[in-house]
């Protein structure tokens, strides 16, 4: 009687996300599991919990970023008290997830009393700031030269854009005279210009037409996959280049994600709350990052009793580590998305 075979590992091997061609590869051995590695272009966890105060102890202290690319930046922001200026990207489109706290984003079209779970998409060249912090903000940001837009897969079981959808509610009010001067950083790339006003120029009276800026909470976004299956994660957001994607990747019903080399997307996901873990994390905020052309799996995703909120960035980009990113980032195993055994084990030796 001939030997057994062993059980099957199945890899995927998938062009333009999995809408380009796909080949399924078969092997004996399970290949996610890498004893250890050297060189740059390895997956990494960010721990944004572990950048120092000191980065935002700067009246104008503006977002970190720990991963950059060509047109596109991953960024955190921690926030506990009102700018006293305002702040316009006007090359970049910026999309804000508020990983926790509770304050008052006003914008040149009007404000958001904005919470935990809350996604905000600012256009290039809107003005904003901070105004009262009722709890310290925590933030990532996804800042952008594609153009977003909401767009969700499969609306309206992803998302239901009429209901769960709003903007902003202008002041009604005109800008007010200031003791001094009052200044707008603008951002241009990596390179700021000040201008200075002796009005406060953010207030509108009113914003008559299409919504500049949209805000939707991550508790209103259905994942995709009512039945057992493999059907992909629900995407939220998407450029109109298709270079960047913004996907709802929370607890679902579906199977596993396959054995999976990503050829043309570097993959970022924001664990974005509890009470479930998802793999190997358990803590809000924590980021992944793995590199287009890697071989990973990830956790299962169908988790129950409980739930977890994640969310997907995908960009054509080729990212890399900013030295701030350096410091609070681990080696990545591509299982459970766990910190590597093998820097675990440099840690306790």
């Amino acid at each position: 009687m001939p030997d057994e075979l062993p059980a099957p590992n199945i890899e995927n091997f998938s062009r333009n996300g999995f809408v380009g061609p796909n080949t399924t590869i078969i092997r004996a051995q399970y290949r996610p599991r890498f004893l250890h590695a050297r060189g740059e272009y390895v997956p990494r966890r960010f721990h944004p919990w572990e950048l120092s105060g000191s980065a935002f102890a700067d009246r104008l202290a503006l977002p970190v970023a720990i991963l950059e690319g060509d047109g596109i930046s991953i960024e955190f922001n921690r926030r506990s008290a009102a700018q006293d200026y305002g702040y316009a990207n006007v090359l970049a489109d910026e999309l804000h997830y508020i990983i926790s706290g509770r304050g008052i984003l006003d914008t040149e079209v009007g404000t958001l009393e904005v919470r935990a779970g809350d996604f905000v998409l600012l256009p290039r060249a809107v003005t904003y700031r901070w105004g009262e912090i009722a709890e310290e903000i925590t933030e990532l940001i996804v800042v952008t030269r594609s153009q977003l837009r909401i767009d969700p897969e499969g609306a309206p079981a992803t998302l239901n854009v009429d209901l769960h959808v709003d903007r902003p509610v202008p002041h009604g009010r005109p800008g007010e005279p200031v003791d001094g001067e009052y200044e707008i950083v603008v951002r241009h790339g990596k390179q700021f210009t000040s201008y200075f006003y002796d009005v406060d120029p953010i207030p509108c009276l009113d914003a008559i037409g299409a919504p500049l800026v949209q805000r939707l909470n991550i508790e209103h976004v259905n994942g995709l996959g009512a039945e057992k299956g493999g059907l992909p994660p629900a995407r939220l957001f998407g450029s109109t280049n298709d270079v960047d994607f913004i996907y709802c990747t929370s607890s679902r019903r579906s199977d596993r994600p396959p054995v999976h080399h990503n050829a043309d997307f570097d993959e970022v996901i924001c664990y974005a709350e509890g009470p479930s873990p998802w793999g190997a994390i358990d803590t809000a905020g924590t980021i992944t990052w793995t590199p287009k052309g890697l071989l990973h799996q990830g956790p299962e995703e169908d988790i129950a009793p409980g739930r977890y909120r994640s969310w997907l960035v995908e960009t054509r980009a080729d990212l890399t580590m900013t030295p701030a990113g350096r410091e609070i980032s681990h080696l990545m195993e591509t299982d459970q998305y766990g910190i590597h055994p093998s820097e675990l084990g440099a840690a306790q030796a």
